[in-house]
């Protein structure tokens, strides 16, 4: 996932759950942290086409050594919650008034609240306890409000059971407003006096955030922290885990992802001690524990860099997988071999297959290189059978990629060419020359018993 992806997808979180009121919020709203690890191996077996010129005199067997780029690509991001700007400006429509549908569940009302205009849609959800409505007019119409620091709704309406509707007003508190930009927030709008009553934000909020460094802090971001309820406790729990410099949109990301210092000395204890907060935000987006990270430190697979860690995540691998790996001799694996392995589907059971057929030790690349372009055990044991052992890995890439297949050769053994070289193979497929072929030159009286002449008889005649 790219940088301007993450930062955008990131201000989109905080426009859900900071701003509240613009876009179908609610007062307990939701910061979604995405962090998807893109993991895209690129393999590509590449036989560039042969065209092998055989001087009359000195024929030249064109050597075939395909092109194997079996480095899987893997991009999981540069997921830097540090650099995201989320001093943004929230722009949105005036929810000052508007209409009204509620529903009493429990000792919760849910109320919506809509626009009351044909030509500015928006509506925003919000839950408040019950007892703090205590004169709801039931059968018949009537009028109720909601006070709070930031200021009043009006509601006027009905409720029938425990449904009900009708129109309402805010009305705001020009004192605490006024308060609020006195204490140092900043960039605070007048549609913002909907917000804080919204996330119910008081004037002893503000003064804890101030005491606890925040002084110059933007009125959406204000919102924000206090509609994810980033209080004392947590701020100051996550700056005794390490984190004395926390920012607030780091502070809003971890507790989006329900971060507590207990996680954060988990991986510690791991190892995972000091790393960025960006990187433990990633690994709670991933449910990356310290059970996780044990699994793999139990099988000897210890120091996961932090990406690695994450694109393991993402790509479902487990200490059981790399311990198969591990039983069939892969030891040690690089992390971005491992990768390689889960993306091409190459597990335990797909390297026994060519082990018990005798053809075992294969390179890990080759290894990558043969699942890319479909070589399998019965494949390779074809040539075994036709005498060829001891084939190297590119002789095995250069016959699949030109589908060089046992019944070729046998159709040169039976016009009595035995013994052919596993590495002239490739050149007489390249150069178009067939058992058919041979057969209708030796009927035409061109009879030799080297192939090579055929070669070149093939590229005399092109």
């Amino acid at each position: 996932m790219s940088n301007s992806i993450i930062p955008a997808l990131f201000r989109n979180c905080l426009l859900a759950a900071g701003s509240l009121l613009l876009c179908a919020g609610t007062v307990n709203a939701q910061v979604v942290t995405t962090v998807v690890p893109v993991v895209n191996p690129i393999v590509t077996a590449v036989v560039p086409p042969v065209h092998p010129v055989i001087p009359p005199v000195h024929p030249v067997i064109a050597d075939i050594n395909p092109v194997i780029n079996a480095d899987p690509v893997v991009d999981i991001g540069d997921i830097d919650v540090g650099d995201i700007d989320v001093d943004v400006d929230i722009a949105g429509p005036d929810m000052t008034e508007g209409k009204w549908f509620a529903t009493i569940k429990g000792d919760k009302i849910r109320i919506e609240f809509r626009s009351d205009s044909d030509d500015n849609h928006w509506s925003n959800n919000a839950d408040f306890a019950l007892s703090e409505f205590p004169n709801l007019p039931k059968g018949q119409k009537g009028e109720f409000s909601l006070t709070r620091d930031a200021g009043t709704i009006v509601f006027n309406g009905k409720f029938e059971d425990d449904m009900g509707f009708g129109t309402y007003k805010f009305n705001a508190n020009k004192a605490f407003d006024d308060y609020v930009k006195n204490s140092g927030v900043t960039d605070v709008k007048d549609r913002d006096a909907f917000s804080f009553f919204m996330v119910d934000l008081k004037k002893g909020y503000v003064e804890m955030l101030a005491k606890n460094g925040f002084k110059d802090i933007a009125g959406h971001n204000l919102v924000a922290m206090a509609a994810m309820k980033v209080d004392e406790s947590f701020i100051q729990g996550i700056r005794s885990a390490g984190y004395s410099d926390i920012s607030i949109h780091q502070l809003i990301a971890m507790k989006s992802m329900n971060i507590t210092p207990a996680y954060i000395n988990e991986l510690a204890a791991m190892g995972y001690k000091d790393i960025p907060a960006h990187d433990v935000v990633a690994f709670k987006s991933m449910n990356i524990d310290a059970a996780y990270i044990k699994g793999f430190n139990d099988i000897g697979y210890t120091n996961t860099p932090i990406h690695s860690l994450i694109s393991f995540k993402s790509m479902d691998i487990t200490p059981e997988f790399i311990k198969g790996l591990n039983d069939m001799g892969y030891k040690d694996v690089a992390a971005h071999d491992i990768i390689s392995f889960k993306s091409m589907n190459i597990n335990a059971d797909y390297i026994k297959g060519f082990t018990d057929i005798g053809y075992a030790n294969i390179p890990i690349h080759s290894l990558v290189a043969f699942k890319s372009m479909e070589v399998t055990p019965a494949f390779i044991k074809g040539f075994m059978d036709m005498g060829y052992k001891d084939i190297d890995a590119h002789n095995i890439i250069a016959l699949k990629s030109l589908d060089i297949k046992p019944s070729y050769i046998d159709g040169f053994k039976k016009l009595g060419f035995t013994d052919i070289p596993l590495n002239e193979l490739p050149a007489l497929k390249s150069s178009g020359v067939t058992p058919e072929y041979v057969a209708s030159m030796q009927q035409k009286g061109f009879k030799s018993t080297s192939l090579r002449k055929y070669i070149q008889i093939k590229n005399s005649f092109n």
